[in-house]
């Protein structure tokens, strides 16, 4: 439930994200798994956006954490 939230939030609009949400709780209606995060890590994202000046939303750096991870998955795996 958690992976199927978490990684597919960054990647769907902000105008879907309560349909999304809503097929969620559908689907589990007894869940509500919080979300794994690294406080460190989110803390070194927010202060490189800082440095960018860039504004450091949280949909902002959830998607950036996802999609490092990502990659660092696919490195790995090849």
């Amino acid at each position: 439930m958690r992976a199927l939230r978490d990684f597919n939030i960054p990647k769907i609009i902000t105008d879907d994200l309560p349909v999304f949400m809503g097929l969620i709780g559908d689907l589990f209606p007894a869940l509500n798994v919080p979300r794994k995060r690294d406080v460190n890590f989110e803390g070194q994202i927010k202060t490189a956006m800082t440095d960018l000046h860039l504004q450091p939303e949280d949909s902002f750096i959830l998607k950036v954490r996802v999609y490092f991870f990502n990659t660092m998955c696919v490195k790995l795996a090849a």
